[in-house]
């Protein structure tokens, strides 16, 4: 649906949200942009690496992500006011390597030792 019109989108998501409060349809929306997210959800889970590092309520998550890699999507995704003060979370470290990975492979480069999470470790969660 990325690729799609605009107004093709819309149309799209609008018939979405009809038929889910129609017949009480839930969803699995797989997507990255963030501001149809925070429109057509109820939860949010965010994936790192293929695993599943956060799930939260939408409200929860767009007010403070837990995980420092969804603090970094949050911080990337674009602003319709250009004179909007930005906080940037850049992830620093070396990137991993989803093909081979090492058994800390899902924790974040550099970020505080709170937030390291170990290959088994369950995603942070506020549902």
């Amino acid at each position: 649906m990325s690729s799609s019109d605009v107004s093709i989108q819309a149309q799209v998501i609008n018939l979405l949200e009809e038929l889910k409060d129609r017949f009480g349809l839930t969803y699995i929306f797989i997507s990255h942009d963030l501001s149809v997210v925070d429109h057509i959800c109820d939860r949010v889970a965010v994936m790192y690496l293929g695993r599943l590092v956060e799930l939260a309520y939408r409200h929860s998550f767009y007010q403070k992500p837990l995980h420092p890699y969804a603090q970094a999507l949050l911080s990337a995704a674009p602003v319709t006011d250009p004179h909007a003060e930005r906080n940037r979370q850049i992830l620093s470290g070396d990137v991993r390597c989803p093909i081979t990975p090492r058994r800390d492979a899902h924790s974040i480069p550099g970020a505080p030792t709170a937030y390291q999470f170990a290959w088994k470790s369950a995603p942070s969660s506020r549902i």
